[in-house]
């Protein structure tokens, strides 16, 4: 009876220390190991997501950089021809200083701006210097500026009558729509551009004015400037058939947005900025946006016609001149994430590059 009862209480008995240690030391190592596994493919899918946001916005940003450089100098007539300038001071503002013709035809302003001007990393704009305030650029990355005549809107307005005088009448177009008093114009032909502001827009009679103005941004007189050096004056004339469209003007750079991205108090977060041109109640001026925001560097170079390779901005001779020689930018964008989620705690970064020819200029 005694032997039973000892036979069953050791059939009975749990396991013993040993075993319970190992089991517990497999238990952590399947436990590490899975856990170890969920915060990998937490970290991975973070740094997905975090590189996929800032991409998407990159992808945007060279979309619309694309549009814009492809663009630049040109018009809906013919991208190589001369640009006057009517505008009393064109040069007072970068938005307005657009013209690639020296000398003085009726109405043109001696100065002249290129429609394709880049700013190395050590180079401020004319009017805004380096900062660190939000919006403002940051020192050591590089700019670029672009100008060029769109459209008005799908239909582009077109002169259906001409102008009675050759350069101080009213402009009769197809329609006004999208034309406000204030705005910068372009009109073209096969032969002539010629940049002008609107004073009044007339819907009753399809008509633009350009009268003078005092302002630097106003018309230096009424008439229209345009070539007619020896050659008959009325070949060159804005006739019917001319084109008239609105001068599109942007800035693009790298800036301070105003983000602490490392809780340390100090706002050191960068940003993609556009600065464009905008008629505000009838007086010139620009608009700031974020595009894209994480784009922490922006690196430009700039292929000139005849050149075998890309050089930085400081190497373009003839930005200053208005010739706008430049056939290729190449731009480098460097972007970071949001989280520290690196292999030593770093943000992840990653460069990208894109090449832009210039329509109507690259061979």
């Amino acid at each position: 009876m005694k032997a039973g009862i000892r036979n069953a209480r050791r059939h009975e008995a749990g396991v013993s220390l040993i075993e319970l240690m190992v089991a517990l030391v497999l238990g952590l190592i399947v436990a590490g190991s899975a856990l170890t596994l969920v915060l990998t493919n937490r970290q991975t899918f973070a740094a997905t997501e975090d590189m996929g946001r800032v991409q998407e916005g990159v992808r945007l940003a060279f979309e619309l950089l694309n549009r814009e450089l492809r663009g630049a100098g040109g018009n809906p007539c013919d991208g190589s021809l001369d640009v006057y300038n009517g505008l009393r001071n064109p040069g007072a503002a970068w938005y307005t200083n657009w013209s690639n013709v020296q000398g003085a035809p009726p109405g043109t302003a001696v100065e002249t701006g290129p429609a394709l001007l880049g700013y190395g990393g050590g180079t401020a704009f004319p009017d805004a210097a380096f900062g660190t305030a939000e919006g403002s650029r940051i020192a050591g990355t590089d700019a670029i500026e672009v100008k060029a005549a769109v459209p008005l809107s799908a239909d582009v307005a077109m002169l259906t009558t001409g102008i009675a005088s050759p350069f101080d009448a009213d402009i009769e177009v197809s329609s006004t729509e999208g034309i406000e008093a204030g705005d910068l114009l372009m009109i073209c032909n096969f032969v002539n551009a010629s940049v002008f502001r609107v004073t009044a827009v007339n819907a009753a009679t399809d008509t633009i004015e350009h009268a003078e103005g005092a302002g630097a941004s106003d018309n230096l007189v009424a008439m229209l400037p345009l070539w007619t050096t020896g050659v008959p004056t009325s070949r060159y004339w804005f006739n019917e058939g001319s084109v008239v469209s609105r001068v599109h003007a942007a800035r693009w750079f790298i800036g301070a947005n105003g983000v602490d991205t490392d809780a340390d108090g100090v706002a050191d977060g960068r940003s993609l900025y556009r600065t464009s041109l905008v008629n505000n109640g009838g007086a010139l001026g620009v608009s700031t946006d974020e595009i894209a925001q994480g784009v922490t560097d922006m690196q430009v170079s700039y292929l000139v016609a005849g050149a075998v390779s890309y050089v930085d901005a400081s190497a373009v001779a003839n930005f200053g001149d208005g010739s706008n020689p430049i056939v290729g930018v190449r731009l480098q964008l460097t972007l970071s994430g949001d989280d520290r989620i690196g292999p030593n705690g770093e943000r992840l970064a990653r460069t990208m590059t894109h090449t832009v020819a210039i329509r109507g200029r690259a061979e």
